[in-house]
C-alpha cells in the first residue's frame, strides 16, 4: 500500500519493479456474475488528485451478504480529507485508508456461470452488484 509499484521505500533502495499482486478475497463474500473490482490511489507529487480504476469481474460462490469496509475516497473535494504531497514520506495520507471505519453492505444473488459481457456497461453492473 505505501510503495505501491516499489520494492520498498524507495528512499532505503526499493526499486520500482513489481508490476502484478496477489491478494486473497473475504471467503464469505457473496457470489455473483456481475460486480465490480475497483482500486484507487492518490499521487505523490502535484495537484492533489484521487485516481480509480476498476474492472468487471464474477465471483464465484452461493447468494448471501457481506458487510465490509467502505472504499476510501481523498482529494475530491469538501467533505474528503486531502492528502498532502508526500514524496519520501510514504506513511503521509496512509492514516485515512488504515483508520476509515464506515461500514458498507454488498449483495449476491450467487455465481450461475454467465460469462460477462465485454460490451456491457459497467454501471450496470455497478447497480447489481450492489443493489
Amino acid at each position: 500500500l505505501r510503495y505501491c509499484f516499489f520494492t520498498g521505500n524507495p528512499n532505503n533502495g526499493g526499486t520500482d519493479s513489481i508490476r502484478s499482486y496477489t491478494f486473497t478475497l473475504p471467503a464469505n463474500l457473496p457470489g455473483t456474475d456481475k460486480a465490480i473490482f475497483a482500486w484507487t490511489w492518490v499521487n505523490a507529487v502535484g495537484n492533489r488528485e484521487f485516481y480509480n480504476n476498476c474492472g468487471d469481474i464474477a465471483i464465484k460462490g452461493s447468494a448471501g451478504s457481506y458487510t465490509g469496509k467502505k472504499m476510501t475516497i481523498a482529494n475530491y473535494g469538501a467533505g474528503y480529507p486531502t492528502i498532502p504531497e508526500f514524496i519520501g514520506n510514504y506513511d503521509t495520507g496512509i492514516s485515512y485508508y488504515t483508520t476509515n471505519t464506515e461500514q458498507v453492505t454488498v449483495n449476491g444473488a450467487g455465481y450461475s456461470g454467465s460469462p460477462i459481457p465485454s460490451s456491457a456497461p459497467s454501471s450496470s453492473y455497478f447497480t447489481s452488484a450492489i443493489g
